[in-house]
Formats: structure tokens, sequence, C-alpha cells
């Protein structure tokens, strides 16, 4: 009979980073730097908004960033943000000199009645402006 936890085939990059990034907010730990990428921790005002142009007036959050990557970012909101939408996300231009992105949601967890945290990915990699990550 197999181990339970015997993996019979490699993981996929995607499955990794997921696993990584639960394994971080559950314990606390700092497993960034064991990806295959440059993760960025910063505090950044960014402006989420549906992407479809017709709702992008009608609705926005704000949030603030947390990690940053070159394929998305982790930000904490007030508000839920649905999973599996496009929205377009603007930064605060003082803070990171970064043109509006475009970005699926592909993970939304409830950290309080007030408090979400939300992994966006980008709908293309970006390179991110070289900046002092402490600000």
């Amino acid at each position: 009979m197999a181990h339970p936890f015997e993996q019979k085939a490699p993981l996929a990059d995607e499955q990794v980073d997921d696993l990584l990034d639960d394994l971080e907010l559950r314990c606390g730990t700092g497993v960034s730097g064991a990806r295959g990428m440059t993760a960025v921790r910063r505090k950044v005002t960014v402006t989420i908004r549906p992407a479809d142009v017709q709702a992008r007036k009608s609705s926005a959050t704000t949030g603030t960033t947390s990690e940053m990557r070159r394929q998305g970012l982790s930000c904490l909101t007030p508000e839920p943000v649905a999973v599996g939408s496009v929205f377009h996300l603007t930064f605060d231009r003082d803070q990171l000199d970064l043109a509006p992105l475009l970005a699926i949601c592909d993970r939304c967890w409830m950290l309080s009645d007030s408090s979400f945290e939300v992994r966006f990915q980008f709908a293309q990699a970006v390179n991110l402006p070289s900046a002092d990550p402490t600000s």
C-alpha cells in the first residue's frame, strides 16, 4: 500500500506556488525565496475596478499590496473580490510608478468581517520598477 503523502508525478509550477502560498499564510514563514521568482514585500495603494468598461465607473475598492511579483500580487482589501473575474488595477504612482494593469483574481480569503486577502495574476508578466521595497 502506498504512503498517503507519496507523490507519483512531479508537481506543476503553479501547484508548487499555491502550496508555498498556503504554507506561508498558515505558518507565517518566509518561503517566497524558495520559489523560482522574485517576490517583493511592499505596501502600495491599489484601486481595484471591474475590467468591464461598463462597470468600471460603478464600483471600486481600494487595497494595500502585501507582496508583488512579475506574475501577480497579493493585497488586503476591506471588501471581497470575485474570484475568476478580470479587474483593472491602478497604483498610487507616488508609491509605485507602474501603469494600470489587467489581472484575474485567483484567490480571496476572508480574514475578518472587513478584511480580505486577495491574490491577482496579471494578464501578462510585468517588470516591476526598482525601488526600495521597505517603503
